[in-house]
């Protein structure tokens, strides 16, 4: 066998195969030593370091879509903080507000880099403003059965603690107008809004069913109280005794007339709020054209109605009459001395409030009235209209009187004809006080006593005539039980007096 040739001692190398062309598109070729057959070329470690820039390119822009990179800012860490604890901190931040699809995700990316660079710059402001749309809360995998649902049950909690059930229907909010108005999911759902992130804020709600409406007795809230809750199921213990919701609303009584405190504000918007956004004076021209500001903030572009509007606060458990809001330390519309009504009428029922409520007396202890601790309003029994047309109405204003219907709507005929007695009874008993009260106050007027005597007896007739007074002008009906007693003690206390003078005259 032929001997390899020598040269310099060492075997003489063989050539290097061709490449196949695709390896040449590659960037790669034969290495020369042992361990690396293959190694890339000049143009091999040009595609590597393009395929590490992509790579490191797309493993960034996965990491920006993640809820830890908008923490980055310490602006955003409210937010990621109300995210985390909703019922939505599995889902991405991303996923809510980019709207589905590569482009609009690639739109939505590069609207954000603008705040990137607002936050490097320093250029940012301490409260950022973001959008969802309802294409990214119906999409496919998140909301998109909605609207199919029909009617939901939504338990909130009262003020008090306990649960309360409100029926929804997604469907006419989002399909149909509501008020003229279009709405959106985050409408209802809030951004951000106290903390919270996506919840209802049920000022939203309050503000369309209540504002611009008049409330109380011809109350026209928007869908009525049944249309957001049911009636309490069951029997209810008061202190009166039981009570079954089901049994008054059938006879056709009306929520208000015990649940008549339920609603506070009128969700005005004051015209220096625009002020807080906006100075242009083309803008703020605009002013009270409410289709315009509804569209451009609410339809458009998400602001809070809150932003605006002052709040409508709607309890919806019975505050009471407007003497349960007397024993908090509230004003009510027949004791409020404000504005310039209040300047001639002041404190126009206070006497049938304290009668109502049992207070107000002398020699007495408090005596609440059982409709009172019931908590049925003014307007449940004064339900018609005093002797006046409506043109005279017009200029002398119109009262409503309570009669007999008003008991027999509750009561049916448990109590028939009653009103008329206790009127009776009290016409008559009061008739008999007031003649004894001047009887007396005759008989001390005449009377020679000592300064210590006089003082004892004319305390005596000063409670007798406030009891008097009160049972007079407060109108007893209104607590019988109450009034009959004021009205016994007048007497006796007017008895005393009498008695008195008649001894000492004696000796």
């Amino acid at each position: 066998m032929t001997q390899p040739e020598q040269s310099n001692g060492r075997a003489s190398k063989d050539p290097l195969p061709s490449r196949p062309w695709w390896w040449k598109a590659l960037g790669i070729r034969h290495g020369n030593g042992r361990c690396l057959r293959i190694v890339p070329s000049l143009w091999g470690w040009t595609w590597l370091t393009m395929f590490a820039l992509l790579v490191g390119f797309l493993g960034f822009a996965e990491y920006t879509m993640q809820p830890d990179f908008c923490r980055s800012c310490h602006l955003m860490e409210p937010y990621y903080q109300a995210w985390h604890q909703s019922t939505h901190r599995d889902v991405a931040c991303v996923e809510c507000h980019l709207e589905p699809g590569l482009r609009n995700t690639i739109k939505g990316k590069w609207r954000a880099s603008s705040q990137a660079a607002k936050y490097l710059t320093n250029t940012y402001g301490s409260k950022p403003h973001a959008q969802v749309r309802d294409k990214s809360c119906l999409r496919e995998e998140c909301h998109s059965h909605r609207l199919l649902q029909g009617k939901v049950k939504w338990t909130v909690k009262t003020l008090h603690g306990r649960d309360i059930t409100i029926n929804f229907n997604h469907t006419p909010h989002l399909t149909k107008l509501r008020r003229g108005k279009k709405l959106r999911c985050v409408s209802c759902h809030s951004q951000m809004v106290q903390g919270q992130h996506i919840v209802v804020t049920l000022d939203t709600c309050f503000l369309c069913h209540f504002k611009g409406f008049q409330h109380g007795r011809e109350d026209q809230t928007l869908g009525g109280c049944r249309s957001c809750h049911d009636a309490p199921a069951g029997i209810i213990r008061l202190p009166t005794g039981e009570f079954e919701h089901q049994k008054f609303i059938d006879r056709g009584v009306k929520c208000i007339n015990c649940h008549a405190d339920t609603l506070k504000g009128n969700g005005a918007v004051p015209r220096q709020v625009c002020w807080n956004c906006h100075n242009q004076p083309n803008l703020l021209a605009q002013y009270g054209n409410s289709s315009l500001m509804h569209r451009s903030h609410v339809t458009e572009h998400k602001v809070e109605c809150s932003s605006c509007h002052i709040q409508i606060v709607h309890h919806l458990e019975a505050a009471g009459p407007a003497g349960i809001a007397l024993l908090q330390g509230d004003d009510t519309h027949g004791m409020a001395d404000t504005g310039s009504c209040g300047q001639c009428h002041r404190q126009t029922h206070a006497g049938a409030l304290d009668l109502y409520r049992g207070v107000g007396g002398r020699g007495v202890p408090d005596m609440p009235s059982p409709m009172f601790r019931a908590q049925v309003d003014c307007i449940a029994c004064h339900r018609f209209h005093k002797d006046r047309n409506d043109a005279t109405a017009r200029i002398a204003g119109q009262t409503f009187i309570a009669d007999q219907p008003s008991c027999d709507l509750c009561h049916e005929q448990k109590y028939n004809d009653v009103l008329a007695g206790w009127r009776l009874q009290i016409s008559s008993h009061l008739s008999r006080a007031k003649t004894s009260l001047e009887s007396a106050q005759n008989l001390l007027k005449n009377a020679s006593l000592d300064p210590k005597q006089q003082l004892t007896l004319q305390r005596l007739i000063d409670d007798a005539e406030q009891n008097v007074r009160l049972v007079e002008f407060g109108h007893g009906v209104h607590n019988v039980i109450y009034a009959t007693a004021l009205l016994n003690v007048a007497i006796d206390h007017c008895d005393q007096v009498r008695t008195t003078i008649n001894k000492l005259a004696v000796h």
